[in-house]
């Protein structure tokens, strides 16, 4: 992507912005058009409820003609947000042990693999007592190379390892990724507005500011890589916050961005149900294309694709919180089908059809925003 040098940080213009200014004058807060880039709505999602947390109301999306992204019509007011977020909605009891979690049986048998696959596709040097909880490296490592990069990458959010690093996670919650990171090597540092995410986070020795990332100062030229995990679509202007973080980078620093994919199989399907909508906490909901608009103009050059990954697990939850199900047996049967056959064959045909968008986007070197 182009370097606009005739703009600073925070000095350029986006519809999200407008709407903002609009609302701090008191005019209307309805975006008749895509805050993201100004298209004209195409389609309407009416009557969506909150199926996660169950806050009572219901809401509208409106996606865009043009790069298909969805928004919430009417955004609320900044001062209204805090409400949409009762205390059962994070998990604020961080596990004691460290590293990467199993989870299920295949989860099991497949984690030795996504360990040698960070250790030879990304660089990692893997602690010794996550290989013997892992059950050993041994046959992992020739098997690592039939495994796709992207189960071992996700670990990491696709970061190279860098040696002394300083990464900043975004939302870090209660500093699970933080903790991960920090024992692979990393110099790790977090953001959350969560009070007592935050606090969960300090009891690990972990260095978490609170607040958001329109609140809390970061200094330019400071990080080698920033994360964003299900962020983004949690705020009302998402422009703003990704000139702050590539502002903030180093020249040749990573920005990652993981968000529900509003033109995904599931989301194209379930429509109002899907899970990745999540009534009224996801504001604006960018498309792999609302990443470019988003991008466009800022000092680095992106990739966007999309998550082969659990597209099943988030179909099977969809239709379950929706009430909407089948026979039990055959609920599991198709989710798992669609997680591991029909979901990544899906991904390898139409790259745009999978769960999530998955944001790299890497700050170029001799860019004019550094050390501004």
């Amino acid at each position: 992507m182009s370097v606009k040098k005739t703009k600073l940080p925070l000095e350029s213009t986006s519809p999200a912005r407008d709407v903002l200014e609009k609302d701090r004058r008191g005019e209307s807060t309805h975006p008749t058009n895509c805050p993201l880039c100004g298209g004209a709505a195409e389609d309407t999602l009416e009557d969506c409820r909150d199926l996660v947390l169950r806050v009572p109301g219901s809401w509208t999306y409106r996606r865009c003609a043009g790069c298909r992204s969805l928004w919430m019509d009417p955004l609320p007011r900044p001062e209204e947000i805090p409400g949409y977020y009762p205390e059962t909605y994070y998990t604020h009891n961080a596990s004691v042990s460290s590293g990467p979690k199993s989870g299920h049986a295949i989860g099991r048998l497949f984690l030795p693999i996504k360990l040698a696959g960070l250790e030879a596709r990304f660089g990692y040097r893997i602690p010794k007592e996550w290989w013997e909880r892992a059950g050993g490296r041994g046959w992992a490592v020739d098997a690592q190379k039939f495994l796709p990069r992207f189960p071992a990458g996700c670990l990491v959010r696709f970061l190279p390892f860098r040696e002394g690093g300083r990464l900043l996670d975004v939302g870090c919650g209660n500093g699970e990724f933080l903790r991960f990171m920090r024992e692979l090597g990393w110099e790790v540092e977090g953001i959350e507005p969560d009070g007592r995410a935050a606090e969960q986070s300090t009891k690990f020795g972990l260095s978490v500011r609170q607040g958001g990332i329109e609140d809390v100062e970061l200094q330019p030229d400071s990080y080698d890589a920033i994360t964003l995990s299900h962020v983004i679509e949690h705020l009302l202007d998402p422009r703003a916050a990704l000139e702050r973080c590539v502002t903030a980078l180093r020249p040749g620093g990573v920005l990652v961005s993981f968000s529900p994919n509003p033109e995904g199989r599931n989301a194209r399907m379930l429509r109002g149900i899907w899970r990745g909508l999540e009534p009224p906490r996801h504001l604006i909901l960018p498309s792999p294309a609302g990443y470019g608009v988003v991008l466009g103009g800022l000092p680095v050059r992106a990739e966007v694709s999309t998550s082969p990954m659990h597209m099943g697990a988030f179909w099977r939850w969809s239709r379950a919180h929706a009430r909407a199900r089948w026979p039990s047996w055959l609920e599991a049967a198709y989710a798992h089908w669609l997680n591991y056959v029909e979901g990544p064959l899906r991904v390898a045909l139409f790259p745009e059809e999978g769960e999530e968008c998955v944001c790299i986007a890497r700050k170029e070197h001799g860019s004019p925003w550094a050390k501004k």
